[in-house]
């Protein structure tokens, strides 16, 4: 039985391996989502700010764009490009909103958004020609609505984590209370401004500039009085076992970024375990450094939009059969993995310089920007043919996925009598379903045992048939028909991407996976209205742009069906790859070993 002394010094051992301190310094920095209280002010600001940018997104094309044709004299594509550019923008400043909402914070960056949208819909009313609107309606307004929806995105992942499917699927709802919303009231709006598209843009700044309320609701969450506490004695009881046991020079090496980082930041203020400086500003340094241990992008799970509970079981699933899923899905159960929520904090260390140590507390923002986005981009995904199969996959769906709230009004046209707000009920119908099927989908997001790339592309395969029937529609409650398979066709793709990107590429890359998708489909989201436009002009009526846009949307579902076989095979190479290089690796070590 081993002595007090030989007891004293394994105790003292543990406090000195810096790994077993980095754990419970995470541990107890790591700030747990609440999932309730005033997270609920969150989900209701986040519903707002989906109702806003969505809301216009969606439906002042088909407002504006005849009239600048009107106005400036030009053909539909030249008119669309600026709705194409507003919408690509708002796909393109995502992954660049998300490392801003790291540096600075959801809040902050959310209201920048909103002031920088409605000045970019204030400068278009002086617009003296079509291509100033590129640039102040599409790209600064573009730009200004990425950053007001990514933090009301993010941030609900920062306050739920076992109902965050629920808070998603409330909040995501506001897209298509806003479709509906203003899919009715801007034609209300439009008569009372007498047809005038710059008046009308005075309308949409100021619904822009009424989410400053929201955003200002996006209170980020900070750690308690007793997680500071917590924090500080464990780095107290560190410090001083780490004076009393002579440091291995085995542990010098290890990779402890929270650590190191409290060590610099409380250098000076704590000796063998005591304070010498003041206690405010010891406080201040912890609490600082707890802030910084969950800045957004350290959350591997951030952009995840279902429950934290399901990750384990709902990772890499669809690279499986039913039979194996089900297998995996009992073990992960059998092993208590399933119903408990994780911290899923990364250990990419987005606080660390390219040489491992700890730069941050004297990098500029600009540089943690710079160092946030090199993190952010991975080459290894660039490189995956199945990624870039559903990436490609995104591009095409987003050519199609707004032709229809502009343009389905020039197919109603062909039908006599129809009034003003029965043409407009239809984009409003799109809304109403599509809030039925983001709830869907949430409930969807809850059951592991289903693929979500499977609902995915049935919907999208359903969906892009239904459009390509639209120039057949003789009658009006076929285009009401028409409006159930495209809203669950684009519910399901907004709603189901991060879902996949577990299934198929893991939750560790799934921040990584979530930014470059959302520039690939920025560049359909470019390309798909003026490529519909252009058509019409060719043509003299978007039947042609219908029939091509749908196909595109059914080939974008189509082609992704043998994805999960595709990425079970990629994975399989790579672990004959990664066995091969061990097997080499140990006889070269065998080799040395016998010459020496």
């Amino acid at each position: 039985m081993p002595d007090n002394n030989q007891q004293a010094d394994e105790k003292a051992a543990a406090h000195q391996d810096p790994e077993t301190v980095e754990k419970e310094l995470e541990d107890a920095g790591f700030i747990a989502p609440p999932d309730g209280g005033y997270g609920w002010a969150i989900v209701a600001a986040s519903f707002l700010l989906n109702m806003i940018v969505d809301g216009v997104i969606f439906t002042v094309g088909k407002i504006l764009q005849p009239a600048w044709v009107h106005s400036f004299g030009i053909s539909e594509a030249s008119a669309a490009m600026t709705m194409s550019i507003l919408s690509g923008c708002y796909f393109f400043a995502g992954p660049i909103a998300s490392v801003l909402c790291n540096v600075f914070g959801c809040r902050q960056v959310a209201l920048a958004g909103s002031l920088i949208a409605a000045l970019g819909f204030l400068l278009s009313i002086s617009a003296p020609n079509i291509y100033v609107l590129y640039v102040s309606f599409g790209l600064i307004a573009g730009a200004g609505f990425g950053m007001m929806y990514l933090p009301a995105i993010v941030i609900i992942s920062q306050y739920f984590a076992k109902k965050r499917s629920v808070a998603t699927g409330i909040a995501v709802c506001g897209s298509g209370i806003g479709t509906t919303v203003f899919a009715l009231l801007n034609d209300v709006v439009w008569d009372f401004v007498g047809g005038d598209w710059k008046q009308f843009l005075v309308y949409t700044a100021a619904v822009t500039i009424s989410g400053l309320g929201a955003c200002i609701l996006l209170r980020p969450l900070k750690p308690s009085k007793d997680q500071i506490e917590k924090v500080a004695k464990v780095l107290e009881d560190y410090e001083e076992h780490k004076e009393k046991v002579p440091e291995s020079p085995l542990l010098s090496k290890h990779n402890t970024p929270f650590l190191s980082s409290l060590e610099l930041h409380t250098a000076g203020k704590l000796e063998n375990g005591h304070h010498t400086g003041s206690i405010k500003s010891i406080v201040d340094a912890v609490s600082k450094e707890i802030e910084d241990l969950n800045k957004p992008l350290l959350r591997k799970d951030i952009f995840y939009s279902g429950s934290t509970t399901n990750i384990a079981a709902r990772s890499r699933t669809g690279t499986m059969t039913r039979e194996e899923a089900a297998e995996h899905q009992q073990s992960l159960r059998f092993r208590g993995k399933v119903e408990t929520p994780q911290q899923y904090l990364s250990k990419a260390d987005l606080n660390a310089g390219d040489n491992g140590d700890v730069a941050i507390a004297n990098e500029s923002k600009i540089q943690e920007i710079k160092q946030a986005l090199k993190q952010l981009v991975d080459k290894e995904l660039l490189f995956s043919p199945s990624f870039l199969l559903l990436a490609f996959s995104g591009t095409l769906t987003l050519c199609c996925f707004y032709v229809p709230f502009i343009y389905l009004g020039n197919h109603l046209d062909k039908i006599e009598g129809l009034t003003t707000a029965e043409k407009s009920f239809t984009v409003s119908l799109i809304g109403v379903l599509n809030i039925v099927a983001r709830i869907g989908c949430g409930i969807l997001a809850d059951r592991p045992e289903v693929s979500a790339l499977a609902v995915n592309n049935f919907a999208l395969i359903a969906a892009g048939l239904a459009t390509m029937t639209v120039p057949l529609y003789t009658a009006y409650w076929q285009f009401l028909a028409f409006c159930v398979p495209f809203s669950i066709g684009v519910a399901c793709f907004a709603a189901l991407r991060s879902i996949i990107v577990v299934e198929l590429i893991g939750l560790e890359k799934l921040s990584n996976a979530f930014g470059i998708l959302l520039t690939f489909m920025g560049v359909g989201a470019v390309v798909g209205s003026p490529l519909a436009a252009a058509m019409k002009d060719y043509t003299g009526n978007f039947d042609t742009s219908f029939y091509v846009m749908g196909a595109l949307m059914t080939i974008s579902g189509a082609m992704c069906i043998p994805l999960g076989g595709l990425r079970k095979r990629e994975l399989a190479r790579s672990d004959s790859s990664d066995a091969k290089k061990a097997i080499e690796l140990q006889k070269l070590t065998d080799t040395q070993d016998n010459t020496n």
